[in-house]
Parts: C-alpha cells; structure tokens; sequence
C-alpha cells in the first residue's frame, strides 16, 4: 500500500538486498550462523505514523452494519452492467453470429444437457421460450436445434 511505501522501507530492503549482493559466500555463512544478520533499520516513529496516522482503507471495503455475503467482494460497477441472457453487438460479433436472429453457439448444448444451473429461471430462447420472429427450428446454417417438445413429444411453441 501506498502509506508503507512512503516509510521508505522499500529502500531500505533494496539497500540492504545490494550489501548483500557484495558479499563473498563466506561473509553470508558467516552473518547466518552469527545470527546478527536480517535487521532492516527502520525508524519506529516513521512506522508509527505510517500504520496509525496515515493509514488508508482499501477500497471496496463494508461499511459499518453491511451485510456481508460470499462473494461480495468480487462485486463491482463494472460487472452490474451485464444481465444473463442478453448480448451486445460486440460479443455477437464476436462469436460470429451474423445477426439477431442467428442463435447462439452454445444452444445445441443447452437443449441436450439444460439450461445453466446458476440460472434456472432465465428464458433461453429455443430451449425454454419463442425464437425471434424470423427464426426457424433446425440444425441447418442460422437454425435453432430441436424444437422443445412437452411429455408427450409435441412442440411447446407452435410448429407441428
């Protein structure tokens, strides 16, 4: 953090890191075994004000009376923006799909294993709701897989 950082004791580590790198082998056996070796001056008053004085929080930090829950932490701004099921120009293009009405590249997959666990209620189209007017069942160039069918095997939006 930045307040350690204004205690000087990166240059002080530095320092001694070089005195030693001057060092013969022996000279550092020497100061192992004497066991006086590995003491990084720094001045206690400056350490003081560093931890007490001007310490700072890290951002992202709860606040008094937050309820924590896991994975909290990982939350932020940026990732707010995005909501399951809905994709931006970029990632479609991205992926190759020419348009709205193409489906995504991992439907087929969805049809055979489910939808994904963490989203059970989202509505995927051609796995639990309507295509996009335009589209059409299928497994040709731009289709949208098998169709969704009901306990007796007969299609859930339409179709014959």
């Amino acid at each position: 953090p930045d307040f350690i950082v204004k205690t000087g004791i990166c240059d002080v580590r530095d320092a001694t890191a070089e005195d030693e790198n001057k060092m013969s082998i022996k000279q550092k056996n020497r100061l192992r075994v004497s066991g006086r070796g590995g003491g990084v001056d720094v001045d206690y008053r400056t350490l003081y004000e560093a931890f007490f004085q001007h310490q700072t929080k890290p951002e992202g930090m709860t606040q008094f009376g937050d309820l924590y829950y896991e994975g909290r932490e990982y939350e932020n701004t940026k990732s707010s923006n995005f909501r399951p099921g809905f994709m931006s120009e970029r990632l479609r293009e991205a992926l190759g799909m020419a348009n709205e009405y193409s489906p995504p590249p991992w439907l087929i997959n969805m049809q055979r294993y489910g939808p994904p666990p963490s989203y059970p209620n989202a509505r995927i189209p051609g796995l639990n709701a309507p295509l996009p007017t335009g589209a059409s069942y299928g497994y040709h160039v731009g289709g949208w897989g098998k169709p969704p069918v009901d306990a007796f095997g007969r299609p859930l939006y339409g179709g014959d």
